[in-house]
């Protein structure tokens, strides 16, 4: 089984920014007011109209030679693709098992969907759907009425890891492709040691912390100059 973890660098190619920019601005906003529970909570409209914008962005993106890469393995291996994206170009370019552990840009879902405090834990709503527009200001959940927001995890929510799914595949991993993310913040910076006695590994970003990638082959540049021609040695090798 191969295990494919990705971050934004894979699709800033396709023309998607990196999510953090210069100043902490994201594509011109402050990171805090759009991508926040309390930003949420003080300025929906905001947030909506942010996300809105996301949205069209990135139905009009194409997958990359890299994203053609994965599903090139995936075609010819086991592959498990766990991505901090939570756009769909993986999908588009045909991979089929795409764990987004911070969700999808194309679904929407309840503003009371988990991740709110404790003490109102009795009132979640579970509801959850895909979508082919942006969620829009007044949208109201159909199962409990309140508000309905971007199905994206936001600083300070808990990130779908699927640790459950991640013990039952641990075993089972011979080759590990890290691309196009610093995989140095938490918790997704875990699946390094979660996967650390994989026996073949490999790190593919333009700068890429050498001091914590011990074990891995480490392929300094962009995801389309290196993951291609990976994907084919990888093929040479086990086909």
């Amino acid at each position: 089984m191969i295990v494919v973890f990705s971050g934004a660098g894979l699709s800033a190619e396709s023309g998607i920014p990196t999510f953090r920019g210069a100043g902490g601005l994201w594509e011109g906003y402050k990171i805090e007011e759009v991508a926040t529970p309390l930003g949420w909570m003080q300025n929906q409209k905001l947030v909506l109209d942010f996300y809105a914008q996301r949205f069209v962005q990135m139905q009009e993106c194409q997958p990359n030679a890299a994203h053609f890469a994965i599903a090139e393995l995936a075609n010819h291996f086991d592959v498990v693709c766990i991505t901090q994206n939570i756009d769909t170009l993986l999908e588009k370019a045909g991979v089929k098992d795409v764990w987004h552990i911070h969700g999808r840009i194309d679904y929407q879902k309840c503003e009371w969907h988990f991740g709110i405090p404790p003490m109102y834990a009795e009132w979640q709503c579970d509801y959850q759907a895909q979508i082919n527009k942006p969620v829009q200001w007044g949208d109201l959940c159909p199962k409990c009425g309140k508000k309905l927001r971007p199905d994206v995890v936001w600083f300070g929510e808990a990130v779908d890891m699927q640790v459950d799914n991640l013990y039952k595949i641990q075993s089972q991993v011979n080759i590990f492709i890290v691309v196009g993310t610093s995989a140095q913040v938490y918790p997704a910076a875990n699946l390094l040691k979660f996967f650390q006695d994989v026996p073949e590994k490999y790190f593919i970003d333009p700068h890429p912390n050498t001091e914590v990638l011990a074990g891995f082959t480490v392929m300094t540049g962009t995801a389309t100059k290196h993951l291609p021609a990976l994907v084919e040695a990888i093929k040479l090798k086990l086909i």
